[in-house]
C-alpha cells in the first residue's frame, strides 16, 4: 500500500498532464476528421476503413501523425512503466522524455530506411498500401492501450495488470502483423532474403536495441 502511496505522489502531476495531452491529441482526431474516425473505430469490420481510406497516395497525412503522436506516446508509457517498474529507471519525467525521444528516433529512422528497403527490391507500388495498413491498424492498437493505461494508473496498480497489458498489445499486433504479411505474401515470397532482411533490420533490431539501452 505505501508503494502505491508513494508512487501516485511522485508520478501523479506530470503523468496526468501527458495523459491530458494525449486526450487532446484523440479528441482533436475525432473533431477534425469526424467521418473517418468513425469508420477507423470500427475495429470488428476495418476492411471497410481500408477500402475507403487506403487509397490515400501519401502515408504521411494530418490523421495519420496525429494519429502517430498518440500511438508514440502510449507505447513509451507502457515501457516507461515496465522499466520503473523493474528498477531499470527512475520515476521521472526526464526519464520518460529520454524514452519519448529515442522512441521517436527509432520510428523516423525505421520509417526512411523501410522506404528504402522498398524501393530496392522494388515494390514501392504496394509499399503505400502495406505501411498504411501497418501504421493504422497501431493507431488503432493504441486507443483501447490508452485506456488500460488509464485504468493502469488510477486504478489497478500492479505489475500483473501491467504485463496483462502489454500481452494483449503484443498479441494483437503479432496477429495483425501475420496477417498483413500473408495479404502481400504474392509479393514477398519472391524476395525472401530482403523479407528477412527487413524484419530483422527494421522490425526487431530498433526495439531490441533501444530495450538494451535502456536495460
Amino acid at each position: 500500500m505505501e508503494d502505491w502511496t508513494l508512487r501516485n505522489i511522485q508520478q501523479q502531476d506530470w503523468i496526468s498532464l501527458v495523459f491530458l495531452f494525449n486526450f487532446i491529441v484523440l479528441t482533436i482526431l475525432k473533431t477534425r476528421h469526424k467521418t473517418q474516425f468513425q469508420y477507423f473505430i470500427r475495429f470488428i469490420d476495418s476492411e471497410l476503413y481500408f477500402k475507403i481510406y487506403g487509397k490515400q497516395k501519401s502515408v504521411i497525412n494530418s490523421f495519420t501523425t496525429l494519429g502517430a503522436a498518440f500511438l508514440i506516446i502510449n507505447c513509451t508509457l507502457l515501457v516507461y512503466y515496465h522499466l520503473t517498474t523493474n528498477n531499470f529507471g527512475p520515476n521521472t519525467f526526464p526519464f520518460f522524455s529520454l524514452i519519448l525521444i529515442t522512441t521517436t528516433g527509432v520510428v523516423i529512422i525505421r520509417h526512411f530506411f523501410s522506404q528504402l528497403c522498398f524501393k530496392i527490391i522494388e515494390i514501392e507500388r504496394i509499399s503505400n498500401d502495406f505501411k498504411f495498413k501497418g501504421l493504422n491498424f497501431l493507431i488503432q492498437i493504441s486507443i483501447p492501450l490508452f485506456v488500460l493505461l488509464l485504468l493502469y494508473q488510477y486504478s489497478v496498480t500492479n505489475s500483473t495488470f501491467l504485463n496483462i497489458i502489454s500481452g494483449i498489445t503484443f498479441t494483437l499486433y503479432l496477429l495483425f502483423q501475420l496477417s498483413l504479411f500473408k495479404e502481400y505474401w504474392h509479393v514477398l515470397k519472391h524476395n525472401l532474403l530482403y523479407l528477412i532482411l527487413y524484419l530483422c533490420a527494421f522490425k526487431l533490431a530498433p526495439w531490441i536495441l533501444l530495450y538494451s539501452t535502456f536495460n
